[in-house]
């Protein structure tokens, strides 16, 4: 129960490495693991059961990645991001996105507080799906807002009361919608599987070429897609539903610390380092254009994460 008298649900993905992990950049580069672990446990009130720094000759600035008991002591950690200042340089912390979802979703590094929810039965009821989320989240970490679900169209044009299927969920903060990305990115639900992704901007294009659409080289997933509205922002790497499923398209950073360390992190291989670690490492050229694997999307391409 949180601090409104809510029965809280808490999920047993709660309990996963995936959960308890973050990712940590501008550590100082003079900064003793045993500090820094102190430190951390200071801010959130509990234990960090892992710790790694990676360093190398000549940084001026680290970055690593944290493991702590409960994922709920990384909830208070980023509560209290105003209180994150070692040694005197303020540390940047986000929740480290799992190799399974940052391969899988372009944009999964995005800071956004919307978020696309797809694969829904078309007799879903935008209060029926709020109670089952806020059900899941103590309101001392975030609230979600509100939940606008797609409507078909008659021949006329006008909306009907019959779902699309998708929709989008709007909640308080980024952290809020970091942590929902990874804990309901696939979830059953009304008897079917249902997918939670950050909603992010798609850079244009005119979608995948799998099934449908033209373009350049970017899009999300290569294959499938398109064919219903590419470069749409709202609707973008859904399938049909726009955007196209086209490559991954990676997400970038000018981090060049971070370059390279994507190969198996803690059992995460690419994950971090494609996505927190080697997507920090691309040219920063890339950001003009979509990009990756597959077709679709803008003409420019950029490092897959």
């Amino acid at each position: 129960m949180d601090e409104t008298g809510q029965q809280v649900i808490r999920e047993e993905i709660l309990d996963t490495e995936e959960m308890k992990k973050v990712f940590i950049r501008s550590i100082p580069s003079d900064a003793q693991d045993g500090e820094l672990k102190s430190f951390l446990e200071g801010v959130c009130g509990g234990a960090i059961s892992e710790l790694s720094v990676v360093r190398k000759d000549g940084q001026k600035s680290l970055f690593g990645f944290a493991t702590f008991e409960t994922s709920e002591l990384v909830d208070e950690l980023l509560l209290n991001r105003d209180s994150l200042i070692f040694n005197t340089k303020g540390l940047e912390v986000n929740r480290a996105v799992p190799k399974h979802i940052s391969a899988k979703w372009h944009g999964a590094q995005e800071k956004t507080k919307k978020l696309f929810i797809a694969n829904l039965p078309k007799d879903t009821k935008e209060e029926e799906l709020m109670a089952y989320l806020k059900a899941r989240h103590p309101v001392k970490y975030g609230i979600i807002e509100s939940i606008q679900l797609i409507k078909e169209k008659d021949q006329n044009g006008e909306k009907t009361n019959v779902n699309r299927g998708f929709g989008f969920v709007f909640v308080s903060s980024e952290d809020m919608a970091d942590k929902m990305a990874i804990q309901h990115h696939s979830f059953q639900w009304g008897g079917r599987k249902i997918e939670l992704k950050k909603n992010v901007a798609t850079g244009g294009g005119e979608g995948g070429r799998g099934r449908g659409g033209r373009g350049g080289r970017g899009g999300e997933r290569g294959g499938r897609g398109g064919a219903r509205g590419g470069g749409v922002q709202q609707f973008q790497g859904y399938g049909g539903y726009g955007g196209g499923d086209g490559g991954y398209g990676g997400q970038w950073a000018a981090d060049p610390y971070a370059a390279g360390y994507g190969g198996g992190y803690d059992g995460f291989a690419g994950g971090y380092g494609q996505g927190y670690g080697g997507g920090y490492g691309a040219p920063a050229a890339a950001a003009a254009g979509g990009g990756g694997r597959g077709r679709g999307g803008a003409n420019n391409r950029y490092t897959p994460y």
